[in-house]
């Protein structure tokens, strides 16, 4: 992660940071942790080399910190900074340099920190309350690894950096991808939540963003996840 995007990351934690202060001094404020498991896919589109690829999803996992600001009796906002493991494989074939199409296997494994801004909508029910909810998902890249085996040879594995540039042959020959940093999506939760503070959710995250620089490639991430969490303090 070059200085240049370290910066910008570090703006947008002090926004989010300012945003939730300004929550703080207007609605009931609890905080909590929360982890749990991310079924990761990807909407690609490639070129023709690319075509008899197959993707398939693979398991993550999510763990942070959140926040919920209680706004009336019934909505509140809930913002989180989270870590994110995600990523998709490839199966299929691809062109030969020489013979003609190969078998080909490639494992992409993705690792972002994440800031979802869930605004909920909550009613009583049982001993708790359900709670639905949609808001904005902003990501940023970390790190990344590429792994292949062509033809049952496994290729050397490359790195992914996360900048804005297109791929070049010195990249190449050193095994480096390079990916978008930024990523913004869609959330979409469905949960319950227990009076004792236990939270029990679902979530869907639709990618907008294309994430690679490359212009005859497009990819856009699709989450599924499931979260267990905790508000200390209980609920209202």
């Amino acid at each position: 992660m070059d200085a240049k995007h370290t910066l910008t990351m570090k703006r947008i934690i002090l926004l989010t940071f300012i945003f939730v202060s300004g929550l703080s001094t207007q609605a009931q404020v609890r905080f909590g942790v929360k982890a749990g498991y991310n079924h990761t896919s990807v909407k690609m589109d490639v070129g023709f080399y690319l075509q008899g690829l197959n993707y398939s999803a693979v398991p993550g996992i999510h763990a942070g910190l959140l926040m919920d600001a209680a706004i009336g009796e019934h909505f509140s906002i809930q913002p989180a900074l989270l870590y994110s493991s995600r990523g998709f494989n490839s199966d299929g074939y691809v062109p030969g340099p020489a013979d003609g199409p190969v078998d080909a296997h490639i494992e992409t494994r993705y690792h972002y920190m994440e800031l979802p801004l869930n605004f909920l909508f909550k009613y009583p029910l049982g001993p708790g309350k359900v709670f639905a909810g949609v808001g904005p998902v902003i990501s940023y890249g970390i790190k990344g690894r590429v792994n292949g085996a062509y033809m049952d040879y496994a290729a050397p594995e490359e790195k992914v950096f996360f900048l804005d540039k297109q791929r070049d042959f010195d990249a190449a020959i050193k095994h480096k991808q390079y990916l978008r940093p930024f990523n913004a999506a869609a959330g979409f939760i469905l949960g319950y939540e227990l009076h004792a503070g236990v939270l029990i959710s679902g979530s869907y995250h639709l990618g907008l963003t294309d994430v690679e620089p490359h212009p005859w490639l497009s990819q856009k991430s699709r989450i599924w996840g499931v979260s267990v969490g905790y508000l200390f303090g209980g609920m209202d």
